[in-house]
């Protein structure tokens, strides 16, 4: 909330990387726009470039699932692919459930016309 006006979500949110969990946040504006993905914490000895601001700030400005896919959207880096696939899998799946429960109505409440 900004004052009385409802501006986004902010998420946080973890997958199992290689063997441990990636903590990483991502906000999803009121337009239904992400943020710039935050990794929070990142326990794997390998596949470490997700934490790049390259590798994050592809996220930024997408909408919907359709602009969300591994290899087309977001560029896969090598020696990284599980962790790139997973933390991808996991934003799908946090803007999945902002469009079925979060997304706000755009019909008008009741009185309104």
């Amino acid at each position: 909330m900004r004052g009385d006006d409802f501006v986004g979500y902010a998420f946080v949110d973890e997958v199992v990387g290689w063997r441990d969990f990636i903590t990483y946040a991502v906000g999803i504006d009121a337009g239904g726009k992400l943020g710039v993905l935050e990794i929070l914490a990142y326990w794997e000895s390998r596949g470490t470039a997700v934490r790049t601001n390259g590798w994050r700030r592809q996220f930024a400005g997408r909408e919907g699932l359709g602009q969300l896919r591994l290899r087309t959207d977001i560029k896969n880096i090598a020696g990284t692919t599980v962790s790139c696939e997973h933390v991808t899998q996991g934003v799908r799946w946090l803007v999945a459930l902002w469009e079925v429960v979060l997304r706000p109505s755009t019909e008008p409440g009741p009185g309104q016309h």
